[in-house]
């Protein structure tokens, strides 16, 4: 056996430096080099002499890197994707295709992971698709890349993507704040969605989870609101464009083309009408909007509807969360709005509200904005299911005024209340009333009670 220990000995010296000599060799030929090697043949196979093709081939190989400040990532995409934007390209092999339908959005100003996810440092495939451990963002699939345009496209309809259309609509008329938080504004039953597009959850996972939340998540409290396909699809658009991601000043700019259109859309989502006239068409409780731009400055405006309060003190107009863009196409519609602008806007709405028909719209929106449908149903009548809580189900508002004063709905939405049990020893309902004290201001509060018992009247009125 002595004998043998120098040829052992040799035979794994040999297996050693073999190893070394072979990772030395990995390392100095990366994947992305023979990436490059095979473009620049590709290319040279369109030059007309010998001499040219010569000069392509010897071009040596590097690293491409963008540096992208504003959107605080470096992406090394084009390292292989040498084509993207060669139309030349356009009928070249991946990774070497060229990018069409880039628009404005040229990769030296965005790069490429804002849209399509992935790690944009790493020039390995599998690392650089983002399909390693602990990476929260691999690559997007085809059929979901456009729901990154939300991640800069804030406002407004995004066009060609409609999905993210739909899915803002229905978060915010379906009660999804009731549960969840979006931007600091939301309930806390459900995990705050602000970055859901950064998490590692797939398309599929969260396509499925709508569907049947708790077939995908078991025990979720969330209920099952039987969306469609569609539905869940633009719900899960949606989701994949919440990033929170700090955006630098260049890409905000472009988010939208701030226009009068624009902000007669949000004039109408907003229901400034119920407090504003035009030109004596509308509202009374609140200034006439006819010629408001030439008595205020655009910067007294803007800040207006950032803070009416410190603009304009004992002011009763609500604090709205809009982008600048948004604000400067409102802007824009005051410039020009007309009394037949009002009227066109109050053609569904028969009359000039008074200041309580216009508490209950405030009231209105306030519980479709912050959620509250979510449990509670759009139209009061509850029924979600609610297991171990008296019932078992979210109980209808219709009646409350049976059974409680407005000063005890007041408190109960203050701090909120968890449902009675149904046995004592059982579990903890999942759905309950969270405290919105901090999150709505008394204002709010005031006219949501005020939407209640306008329902109940209502429907006292029908028995």
């Amino acid at each position: 056996m002595r004998s043998r220990l120098p040829q052992i000995f040799f035979a794994l010296s040999t297996l050693a430096l073999v190893l070394i000599v072979l990772a030395v060799w990995q390392a100095s030929t990366p994947s992305w080099k023979t990436y490059q090697r095979n473009f620049l043949q590709l290319e040279a196979q369109g030059e007309p002499s010998a001499v040219t093709k010569a000069a392509v081939l010897a071009t040596p190989p590097e690293i491409h890197q963008v540096m992208l400040t504003g959107l605080q990532r470096v992406d090394r995409c084009t390292t292989c994707h040498l084509g993207v934007d060669d139309p030349t390209m356009k009928n070249a092999p991946e990774p070497f295709r060229y990018h069409a339908g880039l628009g404005p959005h040229i990769p030296s100003r965005f790069g490429c992971t804002i849209c399509h996810g992935g790690q944009g440092l790493a020039t390995e495939k599998d690392a650089a698709h983002g399909k390693v451990d602990f990476w929260q963002t691999p690559l997007l699939t085809r059929d979901y890349i456009r729901a990154s345009c939300g991640r800069c496209h804030k406002e407004g309809d995004v066009p060609g993507v409609p999905e993210l259309t739909e899915g803002r609509h229905l978060f915010e008329t379906q009660g999804c704040r009731g549960c969840h938080k979006l931007n600091g504004v939301g309930g806390s039953i459900g995990p705050d969605l602000t970055e859901e597009g950064a998490n590692r959850r797939s398309p599929e996972w969260l396509e499925h989870h709508f569907i049947a939340p708790n077939a995908v998540s078991a025990g979720s409290p969330m209920p099952n609101f039987h969306f469609t396909s569609e539905q869940a699809r633009a719900l899960t658009y949606y989701m994949l464009s919440l990033t929170n991601e700090e955006m630098g000043t260049y890409y905000s700019s472009v988010r939208l083309i701030p226009s009068p259109e624009y902000g007669r859309q949000l004039f109408v989502e907003k229901n400034c009408i119920v407090c504003h006239a035009i030109g004596g068409i509308g509202a009374k409780s609140g200034p006439d909007l006819l010629g408001v731009t030439k008595q205020h400055s655009p910067e007294w405006l803007d800040e207006q509807l950032v803070n009416p309060d410190l603009v304009y003190p004992g002011s009763s107009m609500p604090e709205y969360d809009l982008e600048t863009n948004a604000r400067k196409a409102l802007v824009a519609f005051m410039t020009s709005a007309t009394p037949q602008d009002a009227q066109e806007i109050l053609s569904g709405k028969g009359h000039t509200l008074t200041p309580e028909d216009a508490a209950i719209e405030a009231g209105k929106r306030d519980f479709a904005r912050f959620g509250c449908a979510g449990c509670h149903g759009t139209e009061l009548q509850g029924g979600l299911p609610n297991p171990n809580a008296q019932g078992g189900e979210v109980p209808s508002l219709l009646h409350v005024s049976d059974d409680y004063t407005k000063d005890e709905i007041l408190a109960v939405i203050r701090n909120g209340r968890a449902p009675p049990l149904d046995k004592a020893s059982g579990p903890t309902p999942p759905l309950y009333m969270p405290s919105w004290k901090n999150l709505l201001s008394e204002e709010d509060i005031h006219h949501i009670v005020d939407f209640l018992w306008s329902k109940q009247q209502k429907s006292k009125e029908s028995w």
